[in-house]
C-alpha cells in the first residue's frame, strides 16, 4: 500500500488496483472487524471544527485599542484627583465612554462561527454500505476507507469515492467545483493525473448530490481528508484581518494618543516652571486627553455603518458584518465567479445551425423552413417540461429548448398532442443519444434523436437542406463539423438533432436499431448568457478604478466568451487554468493575478491563492461565491459576497455580504454606497478633530497666559458626544457627491488624512483654536477676572462660571456652523441643498436644545459647570460662530483644485 492515501491519484488507478490499494472485495466489502480497526485508526467520518475568536478575545481587543487606552488612564487621573465631597462627575463621564466604546465593538465583531457546522450538515446522515457480503445501513459517522456504498438519484455522497458501478450516473458538483450543469460519471480509467476536481468523472465527492441514475463506488477517503474537509481545512486556516478602517482608525488612535503624551508633556513642563502643583497638572492632562478623542467616532461608525447596510439592503444587497459597509468603499478588484452572478444561470438557445449555415437566435425570433423542423424536433425529444410562468423542470439544456420552442408557439404540450409519444429509448452516458418515438399526424412511426454532434454525425448518412433530404456527403460532413467547433470555440454547449422515419414501432428495447441511418437536421447551441445589466456594471467598476476579474470551476472557452462580451477580458486574453496555477510559485502568481483576467477550472485552492496574491499586491479584494468550494475564499477576502438565490449555508456564513438577487450589478451599487459611507466617516473626522484640536489649545494655551482652561474635562465630553456624536450621526447621512464613482478608490494605505482633510485639520484646527483664545483673553480682562484670583483662587465664583459657560457656549455654536461646511469636500455650503439632508438639520436643532439646556436650566448647572448667560454674550458667541463659518468656507474655496 501507498505511505499516504491522500496522495494517491485514484482517478487514474485501474479499478482493480483501487481495490487492492483499499484493501477491499469488490462483492463482500470489508469485514467488521476491519472496518472497527480502520474507524479507530483514521477516526470518524466527520469535519472537525477548530476554536475561533472568543468573546475574551474580542473583548481585550477592544479594551486594548489605543483611544480605549488613553481615556481609561484620564480616567483613572480623573478618579483620584476629584478630592473633596461629592461624586467624581469627570471620572464616571469618562469610564461611560469607555463602556459604551467596547460594548459598541463587541457587538460588531462578535459572531458564532458558523461555516464549518454548515459545512457539516452537507454530509449525508445515513448509507448503505455493504459488509462482510451483506448489504446494511450505517451512520454515515462511522463509514471508512474501503466500505462499499451504494448510490442512488436524491443521495448525498458521504465520502470521497472512486466508481465501481456505474448506471447513467449524473452528480451535481457545483457547490463543489463550481461548474452548473449536472457532472456525467463514468466507471473507466482516466489518464490526466493532473485534472482538476471537476474533471474526475471516476469519482464522487463528499457533500454532492446524485441527480440521475444509480451505482456504487468505494471509499477512498474519508473525514478531513476528503476534497470538502480539504475546504474546511482551508477554511480554518485563515485568519481573521482587520479591515482597511480598522487600520485607519488603529493609525488615527495612535497618532492621537501620541500627540496627546507630547502636548501634556509640554504642559507640564511649563506648568512645573510656573510652580503649578502636580495635582493641577494631571487635572489639564485629563482635559487635554478628553479633548483630543472624539469620543463620538464609535457611535458615529456604528451608525453611519448601519445606515448604509440599511440602505444596501434595499439595494439588494445583504450586509452581515457591519465593517464590510466601509470595506466595499475601498475595493479595488472584484473576483466574480461566472455562473448566476455575471450570467443569467439558465441555459438559453443562443444559436440554430442547419446545413446550410449558423444564426444566431434570441426568444421571440420568427423562424420557418429547416429552423422550425430543427427546433420542433428537439422540443418533442425531450422530458422538460415549462409552467405558463416560465418555470422549467427537467435538464437545463432541454429547459431552453422548451423556451426557445414555446417563444415560437410551438407548445410543448400541443406539438405531442399532434405527435403522441409510443415509446422512448433513455439518455445513457454511453450512446450520448436519446431517442423518443412518435405517431406523426399522417400515422407514419418517426425517431427523433438528439444528443453529442459529433455522435449523432456518426449514425447520420443524410441530411435535410432547405426542405429536401441531400446524402451527407463528405464536404457538407465537414462543414457541419467546422460549425460545431466554432460554436463550441465559443464556449457553446452543442447539441445536434436527427430524424428517422421507422415502418413500425420497434419491438425489441436495443437502441442501436433505431440510431442508425438518421437524417441530419441541424445544431442547437445553448450558452449560459451574461445578465442584460452585467456589461453596464463592469464598466461601471472600470470607470470606478475597479479591476474586474473572472475566477471560475467552468471551462475556459466557455469562462473567456462570457469575460471578453461583457469587457472583462480583451479579444487576445487567455484564461489561466488551475493546472498551470499548480505549477507556479507564489511569486509567479502574483505576477498572473496582477495582469490575467480569466481564470477557469479552479480549485478552492486555487481561489484562495489568487485572493492571497491580490492582497499582497497591494489589492483589497471582494470576492463572489456561491458554492461550497468558494468558502475559504470569501473568507479570505476582504470583502467575500455570497450568493443570496444559489447559495450555500456555507458560502453565506463563510462571507461579510449576501446579494439577494445573485446580480453582479448589485455588486457595483453595494460599492457606491460604500464609498458614500467612508466619505462621511472621512467628513465626520475632518469636522471631529478640527474641532478637538482647537479643543485642545483651549485647554492648553490659557493656563500659560495666566488664565484658567477653559473648558472642564465635563464640557469637552459633553461638546464631544453631543455635539460632535449628534452632528456626526447627521453628517453620516449625506448622499453620494457627483464624483464618487468617477473617481478612484482610496488605497488602503491612504491615511484618512489624505485629499484634504489633514489640510483642514492642520488650518481649521488652530485658526479657531485661536480665535477662541483671543475671545476668551479679551472676555478674561473685560469681565476683570484677573483681579478676582486673589479672592476666589479656586476660580469657582460667579464671575468666572459666567466666562466659562461663555466660551462652552461659543464653542457649541460653532460645532452646529462648522458641520454645514462639512457636508461637502469640495462645494461651497450654500450650493449643498439643506433638503437632502433632513437628519442633520433635525440633529442640529436637537445640539442647540440640549445646550442652551445646560446653560439655561438652573439643576444642571452644577453638573456642568455653567450659569445663566446674559443675551449679549449669547449674541457675542453666535457672531464668532459666523466668522468660523466663514473662514472655512475661504479655506474650502482656496483647497477646492486640489481636494479629491
Amino acid at each position: 500500500m501507498p505511505a499516504n492515501h491522500d496522495l494517491t491519484p485514484w482517478h487514474t488507478l485501474p479499478l482493480e488496483d483501487t481495490l487492492r490499494e483499499t484493501g477491499t472485495s469488490r462483492t463482500d466489502g470489508l469485514t467488521d472487524e476491519e472496518a472497527n480497526r480502520r474507524l479507530a485508526t483514521d477516526g470518524p467520518n466527520e469535519l472537525k471544527e477548530s476554536g475561533g475568536r472568543g468573546l475574551r478575545h474580542i473583548i481585550w481587543e477592544q479594551v486594548s485599542s489605543t483611544m480605549i487606552v488613553v481615556l481609561l488612564i484620564a480616567g483613572v487621573l480623573a478618579w483620584f484627583l476629584k478630592g473633596g465631597d461629592g461624586l467624581p462627575i469627570d471620572a464616571i463621564a469618562i469610564f461611560a465612554i469607555v463602556i459604551l466604546f467596547v460594548v459598541l465593538g463587541v457587538l460588531q465583531e462578535y459572531r458564532a462561527q458558523k461555516a464549518i457546522a454548515a459545512l457539516k450538515k452537507l454530509s449525508a446522515p445515513n448509507v448503505r454500505v455493504i459488509r462482510g457480503g451483506a448489504l446494511r445501513e450505517i451512520s454515515a459517522r462511522d463509514l471508512v476507507r474501503g466500505d462499499l456504498v451504494q448510490i442512488e438519484t436524491g443521495g448525498v455522497i458521504p465520502a470521497d469515492c472512486r466508481i465501481v458501478e456505474n448506471v447513467n450516473l449524473r452528480v451535481q458538483e457545483a457547490a463543489l467545483t463550481g461548474e452548473s450543469e449536472p457532472v456525467e460519471k463514468t466507471d473507466g480509467v482516466l489518464t490526466n493525473a493532473e485534472a482538476g476536481v471537476g474533471d474526475r468523472t471516476n469519482m464522487l465527492f463528499s457533500g454532492t448530490h446524485v441527480t440521475y441514475g444509480r451505482g456504487s463506488a468505494v471509499v477512498v477517503s474519508t473525514g478531513m481528508k476528503t476534497e470538502l474537509g480539504k475546504i474546511a481545512s482551508l477554511l480554518q486556516a485563515v485568519h481573521h484581518d482587520p479591515t482597511p478602517l480598522q487600520k485607519r482608525l488603529d493609525r488615527l488612535g495612535k497618532t492621537l494618543a501620541i500627540l496627546a503624551v507630547i502636548i501634556a508633556a509640554l504642559v507640564g513642563v511649563t506648568g512645573m516652571a510656573e510652580g503649578k502643583t502636580v495635582a493641577e497638572i494631571l487635572i489639564l492632562a485629563v482635559s487635554i486627553a478628553v479633548a483630543i478623542i472624539p469620543e463620538g467616532l464609535p457611535a458615529v461608525l456604528t451608525f453611519s455603518l448601519a445606515i448604509g447596510a440599511q440602505r444596501m439592503l434595499r439595494r439588494k444587497a445583504l450586509i452581515r458584518k457591519l465593517p464590510a459597509v466601509e470595506t466595499l468603499g475601498s475595493v479595488t478588484v472584484v473576483c466574480s465567479d461566472k455562473t448566476g452572478t455575471l450570467t443569467m444561470n439558465r441555459m438559453t438557445v443562443t444559436r440554430l445551425a442547419t446545413a446550410d449555415s449558423v444564426e444566431p437566435f434570441a426568444a421571440g425570433d420568427r423562424i420557418t423552413g429547416d429552423r422550425e423542423t430543427l427546433l420542433r424536433t428537439a422540443t418533442l425529444c425531450s422530458d422538460a417540461t415549462v409552467s405558463p410562468s416560465g418555470e422549467g423542470v427537467g435538464d437545463p439544456t432541454e429547459i431552453a429548448i422548451v423556451v426557445a420552442a414555446g417563444s415560437n408557439e410551438l407548445a410543448k404540450s400541443r406539438l405531442e398532442s399532434e405527435q403522441p409519444r409510443v415509446h422512448e429509448f433513455p439518455f445513457d452516458s454511453d450512446r450520448k443519444k436519446m431517442t423518443t418515438v412518435h405517431k406523426a399526424p399522417d400515422q407514419s412511426i418517426v425517431a427523433y434523436t438528439k444528443g453529442a454532434a459529433d455522435q449523432m454525425l456518426a449514425v447520420c448518412d443524410s441530411a435535410e437542406e432547405n426542405g429536401k433530404v441531400v446524402p451527407l456527403t463528405p464536404e457538407l460532413r465537414q462543414r457541419i463539423e467546422e460549425m460545431n467547433r466554432g460554436m463550441a470555440r465559443e464556449g457553446i454547449r452543442v447539441l445536434g438533432v436527427a430524424r428517422r422515419t421507422l415502418e413500425r414501432v420497434p419491438e425489441t428495447l436495443d437502441p442501436s436499431t433505431v440510431e442508425t441511418g438518421l437524417t441530419f437536421l441541424g445544431l442547437i447551441g445553448m450558452i449560459d448568457p451574461p445578465r442584460p445589466e452585467a456589461k453596464a456594471a463592469v464598466a461601471r467598476c472600470h470607470t470606478a478604478g475597479i479591476q474586474v476579474k473572472m475566477i471560475t470551476g467552468d471551462h475556459p472557452e466557455t469562462a473567456l466568451t462570457i469575460a471578453r462580451e461583457l469587457g472583462i477580458a480583451g479579444p487576445e486574453s487567455r484564461a489561466v487554468t488551475g493546472v498551470e496555477l499548480e505549477r507556479m510559485e507564489i511569486a509567479e502568481i502574483r505576477a498572473i493575478a496582477r495582469e490575467t483576467a480569466v481564470f477557469a477550472r479552479v480549485s478552492p485552492e486555487h481561489k484562495l491563492k489568487i485572493v492571497q496574491a491580490l492582497q499582497e499586491n497591494g489589492e483589497v479584494v471582494a470576492m463572489t461565491g456561491d458554492g461550497v468550494n468558494d468558502a475559504p475564499a470569501l473568507k479570505k477576502a476582504d470583502i467575500g459576497i455570497a450568493m443570496g438565490i444559489t447559495g450555500t449555508d456555507v458560502a453565506k456564513e463563510a462571507a461579510d455580504m449576501v446579494l439577494v438577487d445573485d446580480n453582479f450589478a448589485t455588486i457595483v451599487n453595494a460599492v457606491e454606497e460604500g464609498r458614500v459611507v467612508f466619505d462621511n466617516l472621512r467628513r465626520f473626522i475632518m469636522f471631529s478633530l478640527a474641532g478637538n484640536v482647537a479643543k485642545v489649545l483651549v485647554v492648553a494655551v490659557p493656563p500659560l497666559l495666566g488664565m484658567m482652561a477653559m473648558l472642564k474635562p465635563i464640557q469637552i465630553l459633553f461638546s464631544n458626544l453631543l455635539t460632535d456624536g449628534l452632528l456626526g450621526l447627521g453628517i453620516g447621512m449625506e448622499a453620494a457627491e457627483k464624483n464618487t464613482m468617477t473617481r478612484p478608490p482610496y488605497s488602503p494605505k491612504e491615511s484618512v488624512f489624505s485629499r484634504g482633510v489633514g489640510i483642514h485639520v492642520a488650518v481649521v484646527g488652530p485658526v479657531v483654536g485661536l480665535l477662541f483664545i483671543a475671545l476668551g483673553a479679551w472676555q478674561w480682562n473685560a469681565m476683570g477676572l484677573p483681579a478676582l484670583l486673589a479672592d476666589d483662587p479656586d476660580r469657582s465664583g460667579p464671575a468666572f462660571l459666567l466666562w466659562g459657560t461663555l466660551m462652552f457656549t461659543a464653542l457649541a455654536f460653532m460645532q452646529i456652523v462648522r458641520v454645514f461646511c462639512s457636508r461637502s469636500f469640495t462645494d461651497a455650503a450654500w450650493k449643498t441643498p439643506l433638503r437632502a439632508n433632513p437628519t442633520l438639520l433635525g440633529m442640529a436643532a436637537l445640539t442647540l436644545v440640549l445646550q442652551l439646556a445646560a446653560v439655561l436650566l438652573a439643576p444642571v448647572h452644577s453638573f456642568f459647570h455653567t450659569i445663566a448667560l446674559p443675551i449679549h454674550l449669547f449674541a457675542l458667541a453666535i457672531v464668532v460662530a459666523l466668522l468660523v463659518f466663514f473662514l472655512m468656507e475661504m479655506l474650502k474655496a482656496l483647497l477646492r483644485r486640489t481636494v479629491a
